[in-house]
């Protein structure tokens, strides 16, 4: 467990570092780090799911599709909160309001829609029993992620000058 926190610490720290640098972008990084990140999470992907190399192929080709459409969506959905963020700063209309909000309730559904079709697709690629460790290895895989980040943010806050 101590040899996997020194992996992701390896992986998160360049993250950290250009997550600082572009505080202000919405989406995840793209760079080296985030590259990194992606290439573990993938190498823990075929680990956890005992991939062999038809499988792996033919889910990770479907995987990057899913990836760059979910990309595509968030990145869109970020848009329309900012809109809505500039209608209410700029003290719009109520119906501006309404109509932006609807707008993202619109985006969120696509968003799920996506993961949804994405799921159902995978069945023709892996096991149910598969699919399900597939989602708990997202979940799971982030929220390591995220406290990992925490983790070393808080260590650089603690660390004396």
């Amino acid at each position: 467990m101590k040899s996997v926190k020194i992996v992701f610490i390896f992986f998160i720290l360049p993250l950290m570092i250009c997550t600082s640098l572009y505080s202000q972008d919405p989406l995840p990084p793209r760079g080296p780090a985030a590259e990194r990140i992606a290439q573990f999470k993938k190498v823990r992907l075929m680990e956890v799911l005992k991939f062999d190399e038809e499988t792996s192929i033919r889910f990770f080709a479907r995987y990057s599709k899913y990836e760059e459409s979910l990309h595509a969506i968030q990145k869109d959905h970020n848009a329309l909160i900012d809109r809505l963020q500039e209608i209410v700063q700029s003290h719009g209309t109520n119906s501006e309001i309404e109509q932006a909000i609807k707008e993202i309730g619109l985006s969120e559904g696509k968003i799920a829609e996506t993961r949804s079709n994405f799921l159902e697709e995978l069945k023709d690629i892996i096991s149910v029993k598969q699919v399900a460790q597939y989602v708990v290895f997202e979940r799971n895989f982030n929220k390591n992620l995220r406290d990992i980040m925490r983790d070393i943010a808080k260590e650089r806050r603690n660390r004396p000058m």
